[in-house]
């Protein structure tokens, strides 16, 4: 029962994120496209750390078929990338369809990655308590962009602060029904663990090299050398937060 506190409290500081989006209102647009890229930059560098220092070596240890593992990875990175590109074709473009529609649509693709998110969680802590938590920490950190570029879409698509706020938190919660139900069924997947971790390698792996890094080429003065090094020094920044926090979370 234990475990399903702890999945349930992760899951649900997934979903309180999305309150962070509220925060573009005090930034103003112009302040949050600036700093937005060392927000990305850190949750590029906990991706990478919690894929290469926790996820895989686990994935690796549980399974015992390096190969096997590593095409489960690419698996899951095309699995992603495919289940990204429905999700654009079948969405409006601003100006193309009706305002409210735009941004319902982009509350639909917001709810099935919270899901995964909340499924992703669950399975981390099925392995141990420690790699429950920096994954959690991982999605918590990437989603925190996320939510605020989504509530920019939603203010975009002409919602009011308040109802921009309340869908972007509603939908939030699919994270938890995710890892719920994934707690549920827990027994049907015990055999599938490995595999599962090593998609959620790859998951994590798409998430920094498609959607995060290109973002950080197009940011605001990205090609000057002190935005470069900005850039760089948060993504070893947050590497560094996942080898530590490891090692502090590390069972004597």
């Amino acid at each position: 029962m234990i475990l399903f506190y702890w999945i349930l409290g992760a899951s649900l500081l997934s979903s309180l994120i999305s309150l962070v989006g509220r925060s573009v209102a005090f930034l103003g647009e112009a302040k949050f496209r600036h700093y937005i890229q060392y927000a990305i930059s850190l949750a590029v560098g906990v991706l990478l750390g919690v894929v290469f220092l926790d996820v895989l070596p686990e994935a690796l240890e549980m399974s015992g078929e390096p190969r096997g593992v590593l095409l489960w990875v690419l698996g899951g990175f095309v699995f992603f990338f495919i289940l990204e590109r429905l999700l654009l074709v079948y969405h409006c473009h601003e100006g193309q369809c009706p305002v409210h529609v735009f941004g319902y649509l982009s509350l639909l693709g917001d709810a099935i990655h919270n899901f995964i998110d909340g499924i992703i969680i669950a399975l981390a802590f099925f392995v141990d308590i420690k790699l429950g938590i920096l994954t959690a920490l991982a999605v918590v950190l990437h989603e925190i962009p996320q939510e605020m570029s989504d509530f920019l879409v939603l203010l975009h698509a002409g919602f009011s602060r308040a109802r921009a706020m309340f869908y972007n938190f509603l939908i939030a919660l699919t994270a938890v029904l995710g890892a719920v139900l994934t707690y549920i069924f827990s027994d049907a997947i015990q055999g599938f663990i490995a595999p599962a971790l090593a998609i959620v390698a790859g998951n994590f792996l798409y998430i920094a090299a498609v959607d995060l890094v290109p973002e950080l080429h197009e940011a605001e003065h990205s090609r000057k050398k002190t935005a470069v090094l900005t850039q760089f020094l948060f993504i070893v920044f947050g590497i560094l937060i996942i080898w530590f926090a490891g090692l502090f979370l590390e069972p004597n």
